[in-house]
């Protein structure tokens, strides 16, 4: 694939942040600047020498010139000039309106706000700010792109001045000018208290989840109800400075915190601890990400589980996808594909897969053409997909091959694990669906799913390795952990909880169902499971959220549920146009 190229159209301090966050995540960057010695020449940037250089064939331009509107509507009006009808043009602006920015200029529709904190580098938000007529296409768009190189995008729904984050910057700031201004407290003080109790807090949580602790477990509705009349009668207060007044209290902060002359020094300090912070909260904020297979429609998905909005990374595969797994340190999308049918399915049922044409494939996570990294014809047909994270190998089932496959994250080193021809009663009764990996305890678990909607199905567990002096087909470390069952299809392991999640997809009641159970000991048998979820039509896919404490079930309706493990609340997520097989989740 071509290398992605983002114009920088201004090299200051927060242009120059936006590019060397754009180059480390391996993007082409060209920088514009009036003054040309402002950017660095040992960083791999292109220096273009117009506007019109810069902006020429990027997917993204990013302005960061001077905060005044008539030299932003000049540097818009060149960007444009050279941009393509797809070219999503962002400003950095912390305080223009892109109405503003964007009034009379050809490509208004074009036009957004990317505002960024400072350093960009460093800080996550991008606040996205459409105009009036900006494309929803482009919103959507920027926000797979800040996202992709590590950024948290929010999109407001309309534009406000200010934005969000300043509005309520500005709203702390004035506040705290006038408890300085009337003697109630010093600047370090304000600091202090600041940053020992909200600061701490809203690092953490957000301003509504914090009020909706602080209630209490009746939440936000007991602050209003029993709280509220009280907070209303607090005043708040936009600071009136006198000059002098003024003047006393900047000279008070730059005795506390220093001047122009320590800036370096206090910048970086803030960074480290900024780093830091985020690297603590990080893991606890990360958000999760759904990855969603159509076999009908031969698409890879991006859902926001939240939303439900899904984006095709690609679509039109023939080649039935069906097992996904998500790896972000290698930026892929791996997925099994069943292969070509044998030929068109009879109403109401699956086409057959006999003929040896299953492969794995893997796309960048922005999407883009597969690339073949198990050959098409090393197994039959291609099922669920687990991943070690680590070490990236890949595990997968192969149904009607009947076997449990393994290679190294980039398709090499292909091994056969498990090998159940001639192990069952009928050869349907020996068809591998889904996978799970234990590689610490070094397990494998998998199903086999049996006759449709007869209870022939078990759950398998042996080891990860084949016992030396055995082959795939003769290994005797191979425990039945369940049987009778519906028709077992994909498997989740929570290793923290000892607990082992599956999909059915046979006949009710205990069909078409989320299950889940614990984790037998060595050499003991399942116990009864507790069914979480029914109603499916053909349950297939599963992703476990175990930070929420949801599970995300995809069925062949193309319906995607999310399923509360404590309660058994359920909702709709999205709907595939297709058949929704294979689910992943990943965290950002």
């Amino acid at each position: 694939m071509t290398t992605s190229r983002v114009a920088i159209i201004g090299a200051g301090v927060i242009g120059l942040s936006w590019a060397e966050l754009f180059r480390e995540r391996g993007w082409e960057v060209a920088i514009y600047d009036v003054s040309p010695d402002a950017i660095p020449t040992d960083r791999g940037f292109e220096i273009a020498g117009s506007i019109a250089d810069a902006v020429r064939g990027a997917t993204l331009v990013q302005e960061n010139g001077p905060e005044r509107l008539e030299i932003k509507r000049s540097l818009l009006a060149d960007i444009a000039a050279a941009a393509s009808e797809d070219t999503i043009i962002a400003s950095s602006t912390s305080s223009l309106l892109p109405s503003l920015l964007a009034e009379g200029n050809e490509r208004a529709e074009q036009i957004l706000v990317g505002h960024p904190y400072n350093p960009p580098q460093i800080m996550p938000l991008v606040e996205i700010v459409p105009g009036p007529d900006t494309r929803a296409d482009l919103v959507q768009a920027a926000e797979r792109i800040y996202r992709d190189i590590g950024k948290v995008p929010v999109a407001l729904q309309r534009e406000v001045p200010g934005f969000v984050g300043n509005r309520v910057q500005k709203a702390v700031l004035d506040e705290a000018m006038w408890l300085v201004a009337n003697g109630v407290v010093d600047a370090r003080d304000f600091d202090v208290i600041f940053q020992e109790s909200l600061g701490l807090r809203w690092a953490s949580i957000g301003v509504f989840e914090a009020s909706h602790l602080g209630g209490g477990p009746a939440g936000l509705r007991h602050i209003i109800e029993h709280v509220g009349a009280a907070l209303d009668a607090i005043e708040l207060h936009r600071p009136e400075l006198t000059p002098a007044a003024r003047e006393a209290l900047v000279q008070q902060v730059e005795s506390t915190y220093g001047i122009a002359d320590t800036y370096p020094e206090r910048a970086g300090r803030r960074d480290r601890i900024t780093r830091a912070v985020r690297a603590t909260v990080g893991s606890e904020q990360r958000r999760p990400v759904l990855y969603a297979l159509d076999v009908l429609g031969g698409s890879v998905n991006r859902i926001d589980p939240r939303s439900g909005d899904t984006v095709p990374l690609v679509s039109g595969l023939r080649e039935a996808p069906d097992g996904i797994a998500v790896d972000t340190s290698a930026g892929a999308v791996t997925f099994t594909c069943m292969g070509q049918p044998d030929g068109a399915a009879a109403t109401g049922e699956e086409p057959e897969f006999t003929t040896r044409n299953g492969s794995v494939q893997r796309i960048p996570l922005t999407g883009g053409e597969p690339e073949v990294i198990v050959d098409r014809g090393s197994f039959v047909t291609g099922k669920q997909l687990a991943a070690d994270p680590a070490t990236g190998r890949l595990y997968w089932s192969d149904r009607e091959g009947r076997g449990i496959y393994r290679a190294e994250a980039d398709g090499s080193g292909l091994t056969q694990l498990v090998d159940t021809r001639g192990s069952g009663p009928s050869e349907v009764e020996e068809w591998c669906v889904g996978i799970a990996v234990d590689a610490a305890a070094g397990h494998l678990y998998w199903t086999q799913k049996g006759n449709a909607d007869v209870g022939q199905g078990r759950i398998m567990r042996a080891g990860i390795e084949i016992p030396e002096g055995e082959r795939a087909a003769t290994r005797r470390d191979i425990e039945t952990l369940w049987h009778d069952l519906p028709e077992p299809i994909d498997l989740e392991l929570d290793l923290s909880a000892g607990m082992l999640y599956w999909t059915d997809r046979g006949a009710g009641p205990d069909g078409n169902t989320l299950n889940r159970a614990p984790i037998p000991a060595a050499g003991e048998p399942g116990t009864t499971p507790t069914v979480l979820s029914r109603g499916y039509r053909e349950a297939i896919g599963l992703a476990l959220d175990t930070i929420h404490h949801v599970a995300y079930v995809s069925d062949l309706s193309g319906v995607i549920r999310e399923v509360q493990l404590g309660t058994g609340v359920e909702r709709v997520v999205t709907t595939l146009p297709g058949a929704a097989t294979g689910l992943a989740l990943s965290w950002e």
